[in-house]
């Protein structure tokens, strides 16, 4: 699919949509809970639907109601076999998911599709044969068997690359036979793991750790059924606050300022380049908004986005608005996402006009006139949005190929982007 977007101010007020991140979380946890929990504000995405299927596979009913998602699990009156799982295209859903169904006995293939089929695997096979599971991969990549319990035990990982498999063994371990202990190296994106940490709270279910570099685990415990609410998406919230930052005046409401959520730091990042921004604290229950408004300039901005890396996009496109050259680190987290995403936002901002330089660590963004021409998303949601976030400032129209990948995190992304634009206008 194509979108083409000009030039235009935007004004006014969206919802955000519910955090992914949070809504897979909490299918995996419903499934684990014995009995029936209600997933609330549940925006059903193309990972949060993948994640749903994955729970029906493995035995859950998951039905949409007028109170939300309810999901009804017995997760271990599944008995041995062989199961075979599609992941989509997550890949936090891929690396929650190969814990867990090790805890099943039997043997398991976990497959996916798209670019989730080049993102590799490595990582996760000599932790997980530390803790008892006997698993397989393709060269490091997708499919992967598995067979063997997660006993529990003791395993060293790298979190360098990604906390996405810790996010798994410890949403897997509180229900293995023996307590596990896991000592993390290089950690970078701290505020996931305390995502997960507060989910597995909510559920019943606790887990430790000392500085983020030795995680305690007990086993046996019980994920309890309940009813949560998913919160809203700093991830997508960001690039419609940018919009405000530098075409007008956008509010987004559903957010929590105090939430675990690392993308929360849009606020900075849209701070130091001079937008006016403000929070509301939610009342009665809600959740609060955040909005971002344009100042007469913009000025050039440094951030360290290592423990954020899904800002990038979001934060190229304000940079490309701003005087002078900004200066974005954690650039080495991008390689392996939807797209290889450092190179994906070089290629198609230069098409614009807007010179992008990696300098190891750091991507260096360069400020200027925006011009028109044809782009591509790259099959990357994220991409797709930085380049129509950016277009609002472009000196001609911009054509954005693959818009629809933006269904991955955001399926009613270009209605708000349209409603906002129609709303500048009245």
């Amino acid at each position: 699919m194509m979108k083409s977007v000009s030039a235009s101010g935007v004004n006014g007020s969206i919802v955000a949509p519910a955090s992914k991140s949070v809504a897979q979380r909490a299918i995996v946890a419903a499934l684990l809970a014995r009995g029936t929990s209600v997933l609330r504000h549940l925006t059903p995405c193309d990972d949060t639907l993948a994640a749903m299927d994955v729970a029906r596979a493995l035995g859950a009913t998951v039905e949409e109601t007028g109170e939300g998602y309810r999901v009804t699990s017995d997760f271990f009156a599944r008995g041995a076999g062989t199961r075979r799982l599609s992941c989509g295209e997550s890949g936090l859903l891929t690396r929650m998911i190969v814990p867990v169904v090790s805890l099943l006995p039997g043997t398991t293939r976990v497959e996916g599709r798209g670019s989730l089929t080049r993102r590799p695997l490595d990582m996760l096979v000599e932790p997980l044969r530390a803790l008892g599971v006997e698993v397989t991969t393709d060269g490091g990549f997708l499919p992967v068997t598995l067979a063997g319990l997660l006993a529990g035990g003791h395993a060293t990982l790298d979190g360098g690359t990604s906390s996405q498999l810790l996010t798994g063994l410890l949403m897997a371990l509180p229900l293995a036979r023996q307590d596990s202990t896991l000592r993390v190296t290089d950690l970078k994106s701290k505020p996931y793991i305390d995502l997960t940490i507060d989910l597995l709270r909510a559920f019943g279910v606790v887990a430790g750790h000392e500085d983020y570099q030795l995680f305690t685990v007990r086993g046996r415990q019980e994920y309890l059924p309940r009813a949560y609410n998913v919160e809203g998406d700093w991830s997508g919230a960001s690039c419609p606050l940018v919009a405000g930052a530098i075409a007008g005046s956008v509010t987004v409401s559903n957010l929590d300022e105090r939430s675990p959520q690392a993308d929360r730091a849009i606020l900075e990042i849209a701070r130091r380049a001079g937008a006016t921004v403000t929070v509301e604290a939610g009342r009665d229950g809600a959740l609060g908004r955040a909005t971002a408004t344009r100042p007469g300039t913009l000025r050039a901005f440094e951030f360290d986005a290592t423990g954020c890396p899904d800002l990038f996009p979001a934060a190229v496109a304000l940079a490309a608005c701003c005087e002078g050259t900004s200066r974005i680190a954690g650039a080495g987290r991008l390689t392996h996402k939807e797209s290889n995403r450092a190179l994906a936002l070089q290629q198609e901002f230069g098409k614009l006009g807007i010179p992008i330089l990696v300098d190891g660590d750091v991507m260096c963004v360069t400020g200027g006139e925006i011009r028109g021409g044809e782009v591509s998303a790259h099959d990357d949601h994220r991409v797709a949005m930085s380049l129509a976030t950016a277009a609002l400032r472009s000196s001609g129209t911009v054509t954005i190929r693959g818009a629809d990948s933006v269904g991955k995190s955001y399926p009613r992304f270009w209605d708000d982007l349209r409603q906002l634009q129609e709303q500048s206008s009245i």
